[in-house]
């Protein structure tokens, strides 16, 4: 069996196919009744016919005596098209007057008699055209005197035939009607069984919808009473699943954040048990091995804030973004708390701000962490004595530099999660995972261009990465 994937054109095609096939067994049926009426309209105009010409016969003188009307024939010929035959045949079966080519008739027995047993239609042939052929046996009575008795001499047979064309006209005519009736029929149902199925499935391009339209964060459960009650046992299932997956959100959230809040206190003992450490003498080996555990510890720390930082990004749509914020001065900002750390590592940081304000609609709290993040990559990924700047425009804001770049194979690359080049440098792979996190929530478009060529850029370097609004 056929399989649709649109449930309207299931419905359409299991309504209408068998109505098809119902309209289809109609119009042979209506077509063979509307056929066998014409058939025995025509076969009446054959006996009435008969009936002229056997009216016609008399006995005179014992001799029997026969003048056909030409109203007989013109009845035929100028009316329906077809051509006429007539044969009169005596007591003894001898031809009297007509058409002496018309064939015999078969066994009266054998054929269907419409009106009574004294005449039979048949189909034959005269000359290898198609005839259809009336038989009359017409019972001929003698009276020599006005009030004599009556006396039966005989039967006369008389044989009235006409060719096809009349019929196969009508007929045709007929089938061309009704197949015309029955298609405008069959279209009008389509139609109406279409309209039918898109006001009956309306509720549910509504629902669909309202769904798709629901906000990311929306987990609640649905409500069912405007809806057809055939949806019911599917939406009860779907707020089921909700439910659950709620619960599983809440229950991540709360591990995610519960574990990074628990390892914070114990690295942070740890960079300070290894602090106090190198205040302590000590050989050169375990010296190294000191500044190895410090390194650690803060790729750790550095990690642990990422996943905070990571899963307030996902669940950012909890987080009002509806409040205006300001790129240009929340980037100052972020640029006087970056400041000690690229002076720490010798790195040139500013900005260069081309706007009086650009202000977008979303959360400070994100957009600080997702600004801070593509800061805090550039400082890492730069060597000494390189140009890290934070540019504002009217598309957007940009931080651009003239460290390594990024190379190709890796570009597509660079935001995916705990995804780390070659550089050789220690990082957790998160920074710019939870900078495209944040720019999708906030409906900003991240541009990666690398290298990117500015007036401190040597060829093949430098690294642009864009905010577009």
């Amino acid at each position: 069996m056929f399989k649709l994937k649109s449930l309207k054109q299931a419905l359409l095609a299991w309504l209408v196919l068998p109505l098809v096939g119902l309209t289809l067994i109609n119009a042979f049926f209506s077509y063979k009744n509307a056929v066998d009426a014409a058939n025995a309209a025509y076969d009446r105009s054959l006996y009435i016919a008969a009936r002229t010409v056997a009216e016609e016969l008399r006995l005179k003188d014992g001799q029997l005596q026969v003048e056909v009307p030409q109203s007989a024939t013109y009845l035929f010929e100028n009316n329906i098209g077809s051509r006429f035959f007539y044969e009169v045949l005596d007591f003894e079966n001898k031809h009297l007057v007509g058409n002496a080519r018309l064939p015999n008739p078969e066994d009266p027995a054998q054929n269907h008699v419409n009106y009574f047993s004294l005449v039979s239609f048949q189909d034959q042939e005269l000359n290898g055209v198609p005839i259809r052929l009336a038989v009359l046996k017409h019972s001929l009575v003698e009276s020599s005197q006005p009030k004599a008795r009556t006396q039966v001499r005989g039967l006369v047979t008389i044989k009235v035939a006409e060719t096809l064309e009349a019929r196969k006209s009508l007929i045709s005519h007929i089938l061309r009607e009704l197949l015309a009736g029955q298609t405008l029929l069959l279209m009008g149902l389509t139609a109406l069984i279409w309209l039918v199925i898109n006001k009956t499935l309306k509720p549910i391009k509504g629902f669909s919808q309202a769904l798709a339209n629901r906000d990311e964060a929306d987990l609640s459960t649905i409500d069912s009473q405007s809806l057809p009650k055939e949806l019911v046992p599917f939406i009860e299932s779907l707020n089921i699943y909700l439910s659950r997956l709620t619960n599983l959100v809440n229950l991540r959230k709360r591990f995610i954040g519960n574990a990074a809040h628990q390892l914070r206190t114990p690295w942070a003992i740890v960079k300070t048990q290894v602090g106090l450490a190198k205040k302590e003498p000590m050989t050169d080996e375990l010296s190294k091995i000191i500044d190895g555990l410090s390194k650690t510890a803060d790729t750790s720390v550095r990690l642990t804030e990422q996943l905070l930082s990571m899963t307030k990004a996902e669940h950012g749509y909890e987080i009002d973004l509806s409040k205006p914020v300001d790129l240009v001065e929340l980037s100052k900002n972020l640029v006087m708390d970056y400041y000690p750390q690229a002076q720490k590592l010798g790195i040139d940081l500013g900005v260069d701000i081309q706007v009086p304000e650009l202000v977008i609609r979303g959360s400070e709290l994100l957009l600080a962490e997702c600004i801070g993040n593509l800061i805090d990559n550039a400082l890492r990924y730069c060597p000494r004595g390189s140009h890290v700047t934070i540019q504002i425009d009217r598309h957007g804001l940009s931080v651009i530099d003239n460290g390594p770049g990024i190379p190709l194979q890796y570009q597509d690359k660079v935001f995916n999660r705990f995804f780390r080049g070659d550089s050789g440098e220690s990082g957790s792979g998160l920074g710019l995972s939870i900078v495209k996190e944040i720019a999708l929530q906030h409906n900003l478009r991240v541009a990666l261009e690398s290298p990117y060529l500015n007036e401190f850029s040597e060829p093949q370097s430098g690294t642009k990465i864009s905010l577009m609004i």
